[in-house]
């Protein structure tokens, strides 16, 4: 081989190398979250009251019936807050247990579904909730205040709060009933 073959070689070589540890970096190694997230200390489903994350009182989320809550309205209760997208066949799939979670547990839990598409509307919402049949509040999440909080990259995430307003539990994806069911009964 000539050597500017083997001069180009090695260059091309050099930068493929750097450029394949420098993309896998953005996978491997956590970037600083710039919103106020904590998802650096966070291990999903593992009880996170160690980390003394208390939910801001002021969170306020606009619902589908066109009203507004505020979580600090929900002091000594257990809240599911069920991040998904109406399009998330997924997200609609943990549907029937959410729904099952809800009419075992009654009062003691407060259920909310928030969507993080920033498309959605409260009306497609209302559609959505009725057409599914779904009994518990649906609503927006309100300045992506969950979705940047936990850096939230799949849907569903589910986030468990505890009665004193602390953040407790952060699941991905589906969510077993009878797992979900043993944590809450648990706090």
């Amino acid at each position: 081989m000539e050597p500017e073959k083997i001069a180009i070689t090695g260059f091309v070589t050099i930068v493929l190398v750097v450029g394949l540890i420098v993309g896998v970096s953005f996978f491997v190694f956590e970037t600083p979250n710039t919103n106020g997230g904590h998802t650096g200390n966070i291990v999903h489903d593992t009880d996170l009251l160690d980390l003394s994350l208390r939910v801001s009182s002021d969170w306020e989320f606009e619902l589908s019936n066109g009203t507004t809550i505020s979580l600090g309205n929900f002091s000594g209760r257990t809240i599911l807050v069920d991040l998904m997208a109406t399009w998330c066949d997924t997200c609609i799939a943990q549907n029937s247990i959410l729904e099952s979670l809800y009419d075992s547990m009654g009062e003691s839990l407060y259920i909310l579904s928030l969507t993080i598409d920033h498309s959605e509307t409260t009306a497609l919402m209302a559609e959505y909730q009725s057409h599914e049949g779904l009994p518990w509040d649906h609503g927006m999440d309100s300045g992506a205040k969950f979705g940047n909080y936990f850096n939230v990259v799949y849907i569903p995430t589910l986030i468990l709060i505890d009665g004193d307003g602390y953040f407790r539990y952060v699941h991905e994806g589906p969510w077993a009933l009878a797992s979900m069911t043993d944590i809450i009964t648990s706090l």
